[in-house]
């Protein structure tokens, strides 16, 4: 079974104005995935080639851009729900309101019910003992 590698990070806080070291713990990457080895990946789980799962991929991103760019959800049933979103600046009238007042764009992505169920039941390992100051 899969689980999710964990480290103990070493902070310093301050507990009314009383400096206190205290231990947390902080999820740990394994590394980060590729596109060329999510591909590879894809290829070992299905009928296709490393080239076509590459060439999919890239294609699927591009698709996905435009959709966020023209304001579409992307709600992609077993993974999740990625939604354009952007911060604003709150001002006194409806005329005032302009793309002057729009800043901070991003993309905000929702966890489906089927990650979140296997989010819950993931186990945890302690990894690397060696403490760092964050």
């Amino acid at each position: 079974m899969a689980s999710i590698p964990y480290k103990v990070v070493k902070r310093t806080t301050y507990v009314k104005n009383e400096k206190k070291v205290i231990y947390t713990p902080k999820i740990s990457s394994t590394g980060v995935v590729t596109t060329k080895s999510l591909a590879k990946q894809i290829a070992v789980e299905s009928t296709i080639s490393d080239n076509e799962a590459k060439r999919f991929i890239d294609g699927f991103a591009m698709v996905v851009r435009e959709m966020l760019l023209n304001g579409f959800q992307v709600k992609l049933d077993k993974l999740g729900t990625f939604t354009p979103k952007f911060k604003a600046k709150a001002v006194d009238s409806a005329e005032d309101v302009t793309t002057d007042t729009i800043s901070g764009k991003t993309v905000e992505f929702r966890a489906s019910s089927t990650v979140e169920k296997k989010l819950k039941a993931a186990k945890f390992r302690k990894i690397n003992l060696n403490l760092e100051h964050v």
